[in-house]
């Protein structure tokens, strides 16, 4: 499966939840790839990976920056671990 595929896949399934997603800075190393709006104005930070694939240095260095002053990133590598990441969250 590709990358693209399991983004735009879940992207679909965000957007029959009621979420909107925003691509963030394109071409930016490091960058989780996308914002999820949520219902009551929350949000979620993804990054998608194909399963198997590892998060490189300098994600794993942006997505620590981001921990740091409170803002987890989740790592998918599938359309059903999103779809049960994002029901819960919608809950």
């Amino acid at each position: 499966m590709r990358e693209s595929y399991l983004e735009a896949s879940c992207c679909a399934y965000a957007r029959k939840r009621g979420c909107h997603a925003i691509k963030l800075a394109y071409g930016v190393t490091g960058i989780p790839d996308r914002l999820f709006l949520l219902p009551g104005g929350r949000f979620w930070l993804v990054e998608f990976k194909v399963p198997g694939a590892t998060l490189s240095p300098r994600q794993r260095l942006v997505h620590g920056q981001l921990a740091a002053i409170g803002h987890d990133v989740a790592v998918i590598s599938s359309t059903q671990h999103f779809r049960d990441a994002i029901d819960l969250l919608l809950r």
